[in-house]
């Protein structure tokens, strides 16, 4: 298993004397594995003293030549927030491994709970969104200007194989090219975030295992695809029920929503700029984006090759493309 060949390749690449300085863990440490997503493997590395996360990209989602350097450069920039990990060293040059590593800090801390954690994921959205853009490099990010246009755009790139494989149902096919036709239709809405510009830095994956909920102190973590767009795609995708019921099977009430809106609002620094409006015009966009990536992903899963599985992720891929499943979700849109 590719897991186990990196622990033990990470081992002997930690005991370089370049590396083993800047992290100063010195001859006995220990390399465990913590956890894998589609594109990442996750290890902790651990003397005793000092704890680090080892993180190995394995693959982009954004479609970048260098994803872990973009990263890193993203968490260097989020630190002021104070909410994010602190990152201590990159290696993009693929000499040791096949694959671009990072390492950052390990947090302790458990998952978020909807139930009681809502006004810390609140504060946390805030303490990013408040960061003065005007006052850090943003260079290094992507800018999407047109939200309703990138969704689709993204939509059509990952169902192209799915809409053309024989493994694929008539009636699911017919679903989605339904689905992208009423995006393209009601794309004009988008001139309201022209017109009413507010630009953020957006995590973009913010389901309730990239929170860490620590005794004192919170955090959002998993910077893989950072953007810099309206701050309406990190909190429609919070509240989208595609979000709370991927790990934690929650759906959020009205009045949770709407507690969760008033403690943002409360801790954001400046205007607010009428978010519930934009998360209402940007919902049915966001589910493009999850649904597409679901029909991208289940395609993805067929393929032997294919290097990290996750059959837990598999099966709520699968939940999630049940037809019932799709029309209940966007009743409200068509």
């Amino acid at each position: 298993m590719l897991r186990d060949t990196l622990r033990d390749k990470i081992a002997d690449y930690l005991k370089q004397d370049k590396v083993n300085s800047i992290l100063k863990l010195g001859n006995n440490f220990n390399v465990s594995f913590l956890a894998q997503g589609e594109y990442n493997i996750n290890f902790t590395v651990d003397n005793g003293n000092k704890k680090y996360v080892f993180r190995v990209n394995t693959g982009s989602q954004l479609e970048l030549q260098n994803q872990i350097r973009y990263e890193y450069e993203a968490l260097k920039r989020l630190k002021v927030s104070g909410v994010t990990p602190d990152v201590y060293f990159v290696d993009d040059t693929k000499d040791y491994f096949d694959y671009g590593i990072l390492v950052m800090e390990f947090l302790e801390g458990r998952p978020l709970e909807y139930s009681k954690d809502l006004k810390k994921a609140a504060k946390i959205f805030a303490n990013i969104h408040s960061i003065n853009l005007e006052k850090i490099d943003i260079s290094n990010f992507i800018v999407e200007e047109n939200i309703f246009t990138d969704r689709i755009n993204e939509g059509k790139r990952l169902l192209t194989n799915y809409l053309e494989s024989p493994k694929v149902d008539k009636e699911l096919k017919k679903f989605f090219i339904k689905f992208l036709k009423w995006a393209e239709d009601n794309r004009h809405k988008e001139k309201y975030f022209k017109e009413n510009k507010w630009h953020v830095i957006n995590n973009t994956e913010v389901n309730s295992h990239n929170f860490i909920i620590g005794k004192d102190k919170s955090y959002l973590i998993d910077w893989e695809k950072p953007v810099i767009s309206d701050p309406c795609q990190d909190l429609t995708q919070f509240l989208a029920k595609t979000t709370t019921l991927w790990k934690r099977n929650y759906v959020l009430s009205e009045e949770e929503k709407e507690d969760f809106y008033k403690e943002y609002e409360k801790e954001l620094k400046g205007e607010h700029k009428d978010i519930r409006e934009r998360v209402h015009l940007y919902m049915p966009y966001l589910l493009l984006r999850a649904l597409s990536w679901c029909a991208y992903a289940w395609l993805e899963y067929q393929r032997p090759d294919k290097e990290i599985k996750n059959m837990d992720t598999f099966r709520k891929i699968e939940e999630y493309l049940d037809l019932d499943f799709m029309n209940e979700l966007l009743k409200e849109y068509f």
